[in-house]
């Protein structure tokens, strides 16, 4: 799929890892649109704008790319990966990874902070990275707004 090829709602629910849609409730979906600040026109976006809602830079090198077009893996799914309890994997979210481990690759949060959210998720390339001892991949980053001190997101 070419970063400008427009995704749909269900290209969206499945890259987020949320529940299938039925009856075209789409609930999860905008909940998850609004935290991002992702605008869906015409009912489709593109790469580009759900990259750069993630804090990514819109151009990414193609095997790179396509590594962040793969879907996100919720708690369940990466734990099962990696043959842990989703447990285990908040403690190691936290910084307490066994010995000799770096630490865990960071938690995509969907919910914009929202509390008692099931929102986090993890790319897949990393999670599996840091399970075989591997540098983590290295995504273009947005640039900072011009005059901003810090770097955004």
């Amino acid at each position: 799929m070419k970063q400008d090829t427009p995704l749909s709602k269900d290209d969206l629910v499945k890259f987020f890892g949320l529940k299938p849609v039925k009856n075209d409730d789409y609930r999860a979906l905008s909940r998850v649109l609004k935290a991002l600040g992702i605008r869906l026109v015409g009912g489709t976006t593109r790469w580009s704008v759900v990259w750069k809602a993630l804090g990514l830079a819109e151009a990414q090198m193609p095997e790179r790319a396509v590594e962040l077009r793969q879907p996100l893996l919720d708690a369940r799914a990466t734990a099962a990966l990696l043959g842990v309890d989703p447990s285990t994997l908040y403690r190691w979210s936290k910084g307490q990874v066994p010995i000799g481990m770096p630490p865990f690759p960071k938690a995509i949060d969907l919910s914009n902070g929202r509390a008692n959210t099931r929102s986090q998720r993890w790319r897949r390339a990393e999670v599996l990275a840091w399970h075989c001892h591997q540098e983590l991949p290295n995504y273009a980053r947005r640039s900072p707004v011009f005059g901003a001190l810090t770097p955004t997101a």
